[in-house]
């Protein structure tokens, strides 16, 4: 048996255990009201803030677990502090070693169970882990430290509030301990039902996007993040590189290159990408918008401009005429200039896919299938 195992079932015995509390209380954050205008909802903290011994005893339970399996994670990704050491804090050495490994302040669980009826944002997703790193940092602790140490006039602490957003940590935490990974069609990802197990809560799908040119995994509120595989991501590049080489080749032939009003103009976007990092600078796209612009000088008058345009075989390619760019009817003198570059944007792509082998990628995309993780 994995040691996950046991924290994972410890986890299930608490839940079953609040799910068993949910037959007796409501749990709410909206009542129905009852006026001249009819019925109308209206937002109510009551059923959240009830409270009970036994409340109090499920908060303690848990956030026991809460500090046994955080030090587990804690020596497993390395603290520093020897096992069995009596000034390891669960909160400010454990959790914050944690949250640093991971971001789990930010990590979003959604309250999921069909019984309850949560409306309010805040009540329905939250973030269980946000300041935990601190001492009573969160909610949570505070209630756990409040009941465990002044039952007496601490129990109100003890409420159902306090034993969700608790119990939510905890199972943030076993899905760390877990360290669950599968393999899916990036399709199939976010159709998973991500509760991992859970009767009561579940978080949120990880972010599958901009994989193929970098494999570049997306961080989000989800713990978990999204590759593809190795081998596929190697076809992939090969294929690039001779798209690459094929671009670079065509450039060095072209003999605008070594024009001075080209360099000038290469130099300027490379200004403006110091800039601003996302103006990025692809020789490619500068030497086609250099071309049409020569072309359609801005000296020439509008209309003799326009003329010139809608002639061109930029504005004439199909990436520009089947995309969303301006059209022929909506020129003006103020966009003429915008139209231009765009056109010789499109043209670039146009002449960037001759030298990309189409039928390579989707032979490398054929086993197109992605690795969902939490990341070490």
């Amino acid at each position: 048996m994995n040691k996950s195992d046991i924290f994972w079932q410890s986890y299930l015995n608490l839940e079953k255990e609040v799910l068993e509390v949910s037959k007796y209380i409501y749990i709410t954050d909206e009542i129905f009201v009852k006026s001249p205008e009819g019925v109308h909802s209206q937002k109510n903290s009551t059923q959240l803030g009830t409270f009970s011994p036994h409340i109090a005893d499920l908060l303690v339970n848990c956030c026991v677990q809460i500090e046994s399996i955080s030090k587990e994670l804690y020596f497993d990704i390395g603290g520093e502090k020897e096992r069995g050491s009596s000034n390891i804090w669960f909160d400010e050495d454990c959790l914050k070693l944690i949250d640093k490994k991971w971001d789990t302040h930010g990590k979003k669980v959604i309250i999921a169970a069909p019984g309850f009826n949560l409306t309010e944002e805040n009540n329905r997703v939250i973030t269980p882990l946000k300041n935990a790193h601190k001492r009573k940092g969160t909610f949570w602790e505070k209630a756990y430290q409040a009941v465990k140490h002044d039952r007496y006039t601490m129990l109100h602490n003890g409420s159902i509030k306090a034993l969700i957003h608790a119990l939510a940590a905890l199972y943030l935490l076993n899905l760390y301990y877990r360290n669950d990974e599968w393999e899916a069609k990036p399709e199939d990802i976010p159709k998973k039902d991500y509760s991992m197990g859970s009767s009561m809560f579940s978080v949120l799908p990880p972010i599958v996007s901009n994989l193929i040119s970098e494999n570049n995994p997306v961080y989000s509120d989800s713990p978990y993040i999204v590759s593809y595989k190795d081998e596929m991501i190697e076809k992939i590049n090969k294929v690039l590189l001779q798209e690459q080489n094929g671009v670079s080749e065509y450039l060095f032939n072209q003999p605008e290159i070594n024009e001075p009003g080209f360099i000038e103009q290469l130099n300027k976007a490379k200004e403006k990408e110091k800039e601003n990092p996302s103006n990025r600078v692809i020789p490619l796209w500068e030497l086609s918008k250099y071309r049409v612009n020569k072309s359609i000088p801005k000296s020439l008058p509008y209309e003799k401009r326009k003329e010139l345009l809608i002639k061109s075989k930029e504005w004439n390619c199909w990436i520009y005429q089947n995309n969303d760019h301006i059209k022929e009817d909506q020129l003006n003198k103020d966009n003429i200039q915008q139209a231009i570059d765009e056109a010789g944007v499109c043209y670039a792509l146009q002449i960037q896919q001759q030298f990309l082998d189409q039928n390579g990628i989707i032979s490398a995309l054929k086993d197109n299938t992605c690795k969902v993780f939490i990341p070490n």
